[in-house]
Formats: C-alpha cells, structure tokens, sequence
C-alpha cells in the first residue's frame, strides 16, 4: 500500500476504499474518454437515423432527430445538459386577481 501522503483528506476518510491521487486521477481520465466515446457514438446513430428518415420521407421523424442532435451538440459545446422547463401555461398556482388581499 501506499503511504499516507499519497492520498487526501477525503480520501483517508474512507479507510479500506481508499484510493491514491494518482488512482483517482486515472479513474477520472477513464471514465471522461468513455463519456466522450459514447457521445460520439449517440451522435453518428442519431445522424443514421436523420438519412433513413429524409430516406422514408418522413419529415416528423426527421424533426425529433434532428432537434436531439442539436440538443447533443449544444451540449457538447457549452458542456450544459438541455434543461426541460415548466409544464408552460400562464400563472402557474393561480392568477393574481384570484387572490384577494386580506381583508377583514
């Protein structure tokens, strides 16, 4: 094993899972070339699927794709998941003239 000052504080804590900077370090390039990887491979699958649907003539279809890779490549340029807002609508819990100021 390695001695104490290879590791951090957080990582002493943990006891028996603790890992070493250096450790860490390689666990977090790993996972960060896998997610990159798998983006790349989201992409090229949504693109096949934008040709097989201009192919069939199915403009719906097209559309949804087309909006789900602008979606991954926005992402892939600001590094912000697209966020899905509120149902929409006006008011939300109830207009302002519902409420009433209190009177007695």
């Amino acid at each position: 094993l390695h001695p104490t000052t290879h590791f951090n504080k957080n990582q002493l804590s943990k006891k028996d899972k603790a890992r070493c900077r250096a450790c860490v370090e390689q666990s977090v390039q790993a996972e960060e070339s896998a997610r990159s990887s798998s983006k790349q491979q989201r992409l090229e699958e949504i693109r096949r699927k934008i040709k097989e649907a201009e192919s069939k003539g199915n403009v719906q279809e097209r559309l949804k794709y087309e909006s789900q890779l602008s979606a991954l490549e926005a992402e892939h340029v600001t590094g912000l998941k697209p966020v899905v807002m509120g149902r929409g609508g006006r008011g939300g819990r109830g207009s302002w003239r519902g409420r009433g100021r209190g009177r007695k």
